[in-house]
């Protein structure tokens, strides 16, 4: 096996595996992007929605929560179905889900259209992350892969850079041409009451775009298989999702109640799918231990990466009196050192490993957590800043890398999408949980971050070790 896995890997190499790149890679990246561009576009957008919809913003949490649900749900799904029915048609449909749920949005008067255009969109942006991260796998040579997985979750900082800006200059600016220039009276009222509709317009041409690239992308050479409709795993599936986002949309300890209960269903899951005739989800996933280890990391390491980014801004604002455009300046230190580490720890695999450059991200992702926690100073957290944003790139691409090691091409696409999954589920939990941990009975008391800070740092480093725990990588066809 080993022998035909290098005598394959071989054979992609040189202007061949140049030529495939090529292809491949630039629907992938602006793929990804425009997936991360809208996640940090909607933030300054909020308000405005709710404003323009009559709504309140716990209402509006609605639509972040079923974004977030929609994507955790699509994730292992679509992963599966890019197994059974090809990388690229899933990723092409996945692009278009995208974009019909974005036109939607950009149309929405309502919440409750808003919200189904979010639910579409969130389909389509679930899917396209499991297919790309299955593409490389599939399509480039071994030594190629860690730079292309550097690439293309490197959009994330890119994104995390852009995205904020772009969103808050496309509604200020729709305000502005509509209280400044003679616009027919639709457009006018469209641009005054409706600006962030302009948000979800940004994604069409991005959508069509990466359609087009998509189309050139070389036909799927691996062998198709027949998928079965599950409906246990995926009402399983989905009581996980809720779970989370009942966590997420919680305080205190009903938050650690959530998580507890979303767990049981992860549980339930596994076992289910270990008796179903056809599961949604391969059990031989959880039963290895280098996937198995590998998604418990995901999920863990999830909770530190986006507390960090989550309460980092707020602790500048709290702690030294900074307003919310100073605070998001020094956000640019931690986006622009994890863009830096996402494309040279991508390049850096192939020469280390994954599994050292995956520890490497998390050492640096815990000292500068402890830095938030103990160095209340403004030049510690610049430094706090640099060393997170430093941990967060180099450990972004690692997992994907790793998950695709240890198992064989066909069921890339699942595998990456548990991943994912996984990830989400750390990420979308992590707030709530964390502050219900430590906040329960003592009030909301803005120094006592310092103390989120410091649990980053013990989970951060509990990640390095499991990481040690992980089984050599073998890459496999």
């Amino acid at each position: 096996m080993r022998v035909k896995a290098a005598l394959a890997d071989g054979a992609r190499q040189g202007p061949v595996a140049q030529d495939v790149s090529r292809l491949i890679m630039p629907a992938l990246i602006l793929g990804i992007f425009m997936r991360a561009l809208q996640m940090t576009m909607f933030g300054p957008s909020l308000v405005n929605i709710a404003q323009s919809l009559g709504a309140s913003l716990a209402e509006i949490g609605w639509i972040i929560a079923a974004y977030a649900t929609g994507a955790l749900i699509a994730q292992p799904i679509v992963g599966r179905l890019s197994d059974a029915k090809g990388r690229k048609a899933v990723f092409a449909a996945a692009v278009v889900l995208f974009g019909l749920g974005s036109l939607v949005c950009a149309f929405a008067t309502t919440l409750p259209v808003l919200v189904a255009g979010r639910i579409v969109q969130a389909i389509g942006a679930g899917g396209i992350q499991p297919a790309a991260t299955a593409i490389i796998g599939d399509r480039l040579p071994k030594a190629r892969q860690g730079a292309a997985l550097g690439a293309v979750f490197g959009m994330f900082a890119v994104a995390g850079v852009i995205g904020p800006v772009l969103g808050g200059v496309l509604i200020d600016g729709g305000r502005r041409l509509a209280a400044s220039v003679s616009l027919g009276s639709a457009l006018h009222h469209e641009l005054a009451t409706y600006p962030w509709h302009l948000i979800f317009w940004v994604n069409i041409p991005l959508a069509l775009a990466t359609l087009v690239l998509a189309m050139r992308m070389p036909a799927d050479d691996s062998p198709k298989e027949p998928i079965g409709f599950d409906i246990g795993g995926m009402v399983l599936l989905a009581a996980f999702s809720a779970c989370i986002m009942l966590a997420a949309t919680s305080g205190a300890l009903p938050a650690i109640a959530w998580t507890a209960a979303a767990l049981l269903c992860i549980a339930g899951l596994a076992v289910w799918e270990r008796a179903a005739p056809a599961p949604l989800i391969d059990p031989s996933l959880f039963a290895q231990r280098g996937p198995a280890l590998t998604y418990v990391i995901a999920f863990i390491s999830g909770v530190p990466v986006f507390s960090v980014m989550v309460y980092s801004a707020a602790y500048v604002m709290a702690q030294f009196g900074s307003t919310a455009t100073q605070s998001g300046m020094m956000l640019l230190v931690l986006a622009v050192l994890l863009g830096l580490g996402s494309f040279g720890g991508g390049k850096l695999i192939n020469r280390l490993g994954a599994k050292a450059i995956m520890s490497a991200g998390m050492a640096s992702l815990c000292v500068g957590s402890l830095l938030f926690g103990l160095l209340p100073s403004l030049s510690g957290v610049v430094a706090a800043m640099a060393f997170a944003g430093l941990g967060m790139g180099l450990a972004s691409a690692p997992p994907n890398a790793l998950v695709m090691s240890y198992v064989a091409s066909r069921r890339r696409g699942a595998a990456t999408g548990l991943m994912t999954m996984f990830a989400t589920s750390g990420s979308v939990t992590a707030p709530a949980v964390v502050s219900a941990f430590l906040h329960n009975g003592r009030g909301g008391v803005v120094a006592d971050f310092r103390a989120e800070f410091i649990l980053c740092a013990f989970l951060a480093l509990l990640c390095a070790g499991l990481t040690g725990l992980l089984p050599r990588p073998v890459q496999q066809l």
